[in-house]
């Protein structure tokens, strides 16, 4: 095995963090694809004429180094969530402006809100195809506009 490393070692190197990776594909943990990486860099301390023992001190540091330092602060991004404030998508909708598609009323009435069209209904007289509302709430699918910007908390919203 070892003259295996000293002659070709970059290959054997290679073929581990295939397995490693595929490893993690199916665990999902991040700790394989760190030893992956690990062996990735000795594949390539291995291609530039590194001796078996550095190949393995460069496995040994990066993956130690990634397990420790990059993994748990990629973990803490993963499991953070949608938003550093905890609003969700549709607590971030008040006060944004949309366009009228279909007349809205109190009844029926379609925007396109960020790209999107939306149902939307207003407490107010009619609001014409054409002009500006503004988000008032979310109810589900649909949402209450009115043609007068609503007044956000900025402590609650932060958009």
């Amino acid at each position: 095995m070892l003259e295996m490393l000293a002659d070709s070692g970059w290959i054997v190197w290679l073929i581990l963090a295939a397995v490693l990776i595929v490893i993690e594909i199916l665990s999902l943990d991040l700790t394989f694809l760190m030893l992956g990486v690990g062996a990735l860099a000795s594949a390539g301390a291995s291609a530039l004429g590194g001796g078996v023992v550095i190949q393995v001190l460069v496995f040994v540091a990066v993956s130690l180094l990634l397990l420790f330092l990059v993994r748990p602060r990629i973990l803490a991004r993963l499991h953070r969530g949608p938003g550093r404030d905890g609003l969700s998508n549709a607590d971030r909708l008040p006060g944004s402006e949309c366009t009228v598609l279909e007349p809205v009323t109190s009844a029926t009435g379609l925007v396109r809100l960020h790209g999107d069209v939306w149902t939307a209904r207003t407490s107010g007289p009619e609001i014409p195809v054409g002009e500006t509302a503004y988000v008032h709430r979310v109810d589900g699918a649909t949402v209450r506009v009115e043609r007068s910007a609503p007044a956000i908390d900025p402590a609650v919203h932060r958009a």
